[in-house]
């Protein structure tokens, strides 16, 4: 039953402006608003993140180098403070559900099916793209998650585009483009192309094969500044992923039973990701599309069937690295924005009365969600009452930082002339996002032979007693000194301990090097 509308010139009646601007601005504002009212500071990851954007550079240690760069731009406008850090990745968060009402309605439009409303389609999708848990936990911070999905669903979109018209080779170049771009956000990334290769063997068109390789071309060719950087630096980028990416098998004698629980876990996590507000959605619309007289067919051109080849490839690629042991949650997250396309387009084919409130609702709902999990281990404290023993806080892992480095700061004051040390990423990225206005960074002391992290590739510490700068040192750690310090230094001295504030560090100052 079709509905008319008073529309305006997009095609939108007041009703779907109103959801426009839900989400976003609306979802972008909510975002913000809970990282400031959760008190927090940076975590580890966005610390050495922004610290890394102070030194720009074609690669690091761990991750390519398109986040730092956006976290330049965003501290350039909004300052250092956590909130100038991340709103720029915030907002990255808050386009992506616009870009997947763009492509859901291209989708219906060029797959001739009269739906009873013709955004039907593309306001589902934005809408359970939005409701994902990995949406509304993750979109509220600075990762390398936010401009990976954002180029992941463009790079959709562009695909869909230029699959209509695979002559016009600008398609392809833009596509080509975007893939660099998402390639040197996140290597996962570069999963998309085993979406490709599948679509293509269902649609083997030379015009298809041709762009789709115009668009590798161009995209290895934005690669090659990070290729040489990682080269100069004994590939770590690479090797690191590649670490991720095989972890630890399981003998044969425990194989089956590991293999079994490592699957568990891992559909456990994407569920997880997924969130109970997509996930009752689906079921509704799986029950609802076994009625409906509009189901498409799934033909090769089905928008259900290219949505879903961006869902199941990257889901089994995750599949394999939890079976290997190191399966990362949110790694396969990207997959469920073709998962969200497929069930909108069930959503949009029910037999029913369009209404803009339906999937306003579920925003609504998804964001209230989101926003309790991320304050809810403050409320208690918010109305009074004494806090839980063990109480549930999301941003625990980021706050006091700051504060305790501060407390700490004039002990090390008093030794200007003293080389600054930590023992792990943690304190070192932490440290120098508490004390950015101080320019004080601390170097890396680690024993293994190889780097583990970017700091001991950029700023490694060796013990040198020929090293006049190791005369006097100044370390800084949490939890007890290592033996092997004292191996190293003759006299070992814990300065004065500060109340203890947020998190509990320590400073020892280190004097008499050993040979």
């Amino acid at each position: 039953m079709a509905v008319t509308e008073a529309t305006g010139k997009l095609g939108l009646s007041r009703s779907g402006w109103a959801f426009v601007m839900l989400l976003f601005p609306g979802l972008w504002l909510i975002r913000m608003a809970t990282a400031w009212l959760s008190g927090s500071s940076l975590f580890i990851d966005e610390a050495q993140y922004w610290d890394w954007s102070r030194h720009l550079a074609w690669g690091y240690f761990s991750k390519p180098p398109v986040l730092p760069v956006l976290i330049k731009l965003s501290a350039a406008v909004g300052g250092d403070n956590a909130m100038g850090v991340r709103w720029l990745v915030q907002a990255l968060w808050g386009l992506i559900p616009l870009i997947v009402w763009r492509l859901g309605w291209e989708m219906q439009r060029d797959s001739g099916l009269r739906l009873s409303q013709a955004h039907a389609t593309g306001a589902w999708a934005a809408a359970l793209v939005s409701s994902t848990l990995v949406f509304g936990i993750l979109g509220q911070v600075a990762t390398t998650d936010g401009p990976l999905m954002f180029c992941w669903v463009v790079s959709i979109w562009l695909l869909w585009r230029a699959l209509q018209q695979p002559e016009q080779w600008s398609r392809w170049v833009l596509l080509g483009l975007v893939l660099a771009v998402g390639v040197l956000s996140k290597y996962t990334m570069a999963a998309v192309l085993l979406s490709w290769a599948v679509w293509w063997m269902r649609q083997p068109r030379a015009h298809i094969f041709k762009g789709m390789v115009l668009a590798v071309l161009v995209a290895t060719l934005c690669w090659v500044p990070h290729l040489a950087w990682n080269h100069a630096h004994g590939w770590p980028t690479l090797k690191h992923t590649a670490e991720l990416l095989t972890g630890a098998s399981a003998s044969p004698a425990q194989a089956l039973g590991t293999w079994a629980l490592r699957a568990l876990e891992y559909v456990a996590g994407q569920l997880l990701i997924a969130g109970p507000v997509v996930l009752v959605m689906a079921w509704r619309a799986f029950q609802e599309s076994k009625w409906s007289h509009q189901t498409p067919e799934h033909s090769v051109n089905s928008p259900v069937v290219f949505a879903w080849h961006f869902t199941w490839p990257l889901w089994l690629v995750g599949a394999w690295q939890a079976l290997q042991g190191n399966a990362q949650v949110n790694w396969p997250a990207p997959a469920w924005i073709g998962a969200c396309l497929v069930l909108a387009w069930w959503l949009a084919t029910r037999p029913l009365i369009w209404r803009w409130s339906a999937p306003a609702i579920v925003v609504i709902s998804s964001s209230l969600l989101c926003t309790v999990i991320g304050l809810g281990g403050d409320w208690r404290v918010r109305f009074g009452l004494p806090p839980l023993a063990e109480p549930w806080a999301l941003w625990a892992r980021a706050q006091g930082w700051d504060e305790s480095f501060q407390a700490i700061q004039p002990q090390m004051e008093m030794h200007p002339d003293a080389t600054l040390v930590a023992l792990d990423r943690t304190v070192i990225a932490h440290a120098a996002y508490a004390w950015r206005v101080k320019g004080w960074t601390l170097q890396s002391w680690q024993r293994t032979p190889h780097p583990d992290h970017h700091y001991d590739l950029t700023s490694r510490f060796s013990p040198d007693a020929n090293n006049p700068a190791h005369a006097k040192v100044l370390l800084v750690l949490q939890g007890p000194l290592p033996e092997f310090v004292q191996q190293h230094f003759g006299q070992v001295t814990q300065l004065h301990p500060m109340r203890a504030v947020g998190k509990d560090l320590h400073v020892w100052l280190l004097e008499q090097p050993k040979p």
